[in-house]
């Protein structure tokens, strides 16, 4: 980590209140010490992110009038290369402050516990007054409330977004924040239709209130922007085109709850960060095995469980539900009972993340007419069912009914 590229974060309002105990003038060295001492005096005076403009400002008008033309150039100058610096992850930026941070802490444990052992004039109240904050802060971020009513309306939040599919809905009855779904079945068998429907169809999550965001690397998102459409709308396009204002005034009940992006050569972090602008309330990922990760694999499973991890921490980190688009592996070619050790590429690391998986089977027949479909359930977290739902596939509105 950069110490420019840390400097460009704590400029955020919020990045910087929950990290300012990680960090001091001394963190820094050449000069950047003083700009974190004119980022600490903002964030007292202003309750705001600043920009780079403000920074500026701010540290040679209102805190430092009297610098020398010299200094002024200087600091003009450092602090420009931070503007053309890239920011970097926040998440993995807080990880390593706090990696840092303990060390530190351990450091002055250390000393003061040499000194106590070495005769000093030093108690073991002085570690206590070391600890004391990081204590509390371990107490806040890991007690879970033993409240019951509390736990029961944390439970109903998880299931806040009901299934639009009746026999699916009956076993399990919802998704919400924290949750990761991996719905998977082998190409052209109705993935993409399937959560269509659950967003864009009678009932569905969009016209339940849900603020609902699609990541598409398959298929152009034009395209599937259109299946949510036909879905919500339950027109076909020719239908569409014959009756434009029915449409529209139909899809304008959801329009404003629906996003789709064009996101091939997407990394883990570009999802993070998306969530962390937009904050959806289920995100859904149109094929989360093509998103990419940081660091060297020795194994095409070992890559897939990093970004399926990635996506559940994304899913607890900014509380919503993530949606994973998969693909099955040959082995469910065919069938109609297919379950999650029959995901493409992987052994288990993509199922041990997930807290609801949905295989899609179908006959092997060619018969393009044969619109049955079996919802395999294998995992579910959420209620606890496990077995399979017999429903059809309507291709031309991406529908599932019963």
């Amino acid at each position: 980590m950069q110490e420019r590229q840390l400097i460009k974060l704590l400029l955020k309002k919020k990045f910087y209140d929950k990290n300012k105990a990680k960090v001091s003038k001394t963190t820094f060295t050449n000069g950047l010490g003083n700009v974190f001492t004119t980022i600490q005096k903002a964030h007292e005076d202003y309750e705001k992110d600043l920009s780079i403009d403000e920074l500026i400002d701010l540290h040679l008008e209102k805190y430092n009038p009297a610098l020398t033309r010299a200094a002024r150039i200087n600091f003009e100058s450092m602090v420009d290369e931070i503007r053309n610096e890239q920011e970097p992850n926040e998440n993995v930026v807080e990880d390593i402050l706090t990696a840092v941070h303990k060390r530190n802490l351990a450091h002055k444990v250390a000393v003061v516990a040499t000194d106590i052992f070495n005769g000093h004039s030093r108690s073991f109240n002085d570690i206590k007054d070391l600890l004391e904050g990081t204590q509390e802060e371990v107490q806040e971020e890991e007690a879970v409330t033993d409240d019951i009513g509390e736990l029961i309306e944390s439970l109903e939040i998880q299931t806040k977004f009901e299934f639009n599919l009746p026999s699916l809905h009956e076993h399990v009855p919802g998704i919400g924040a924290g949750n990761l779904v991996i719905l998977f079945a082998r190409p052209e068998s109705g993935k993409t239709a399937f959560w269509v429907n659950l967003v864009g169809g009678i009932q569905g999550f969009a016209s339940q209130g849900a603020k609902v965001h699609a990541l598409i690397n398959e298929e152009p998102a034009v395209r599937t922007q259109m299946r949510v459409i036909n879905a919500h709308t339950g027109m076909t396009k020719e239908e569409i085109l014959d009756n434009m204002d029915v449409a529209k005034d139909k899809w304008k009940d959801i329009k404003d709850n629906v996003k789709l992006m064009d996101t091939v050569d997407w990394t883990i972090d570009d999802v993070n960060n998306h969530c962390e602008q937009h904050k959806p309330d289920i995100l859904i990922i149109d094929q989360l095995d093509k998103v990419n990760v940081l660091g060297n694999f020795s194994r095409t499973d070992e890559k897939l469980r990093a970004v399926y991890t990635g996506a559940r921490e994304i899913a607890k980190r900014h509380d919503c539900c993530v949606i994973a688009i998969s693909q099955a592996s040959a082995d469910a070619h065919g069938k109609t009972s297919i379950s999650f050790d029959m995901m493409e590429n992987s052994k288990t690391g993509k199922a041990a993340e997930a807290d609801l998986i949905i295989g899609i089977g179908k006959h092997g027949s060619l018969d393009s007419l044969d619109t049955t479909r079996v919802l395999c359930i294998s995992k579910n977290k959420i209620s606890g069912y496990h077995g399979e739902i017999t429903c059809n596939i309507e291709p031309q509105l991406s529908r599932y009914r019963v």
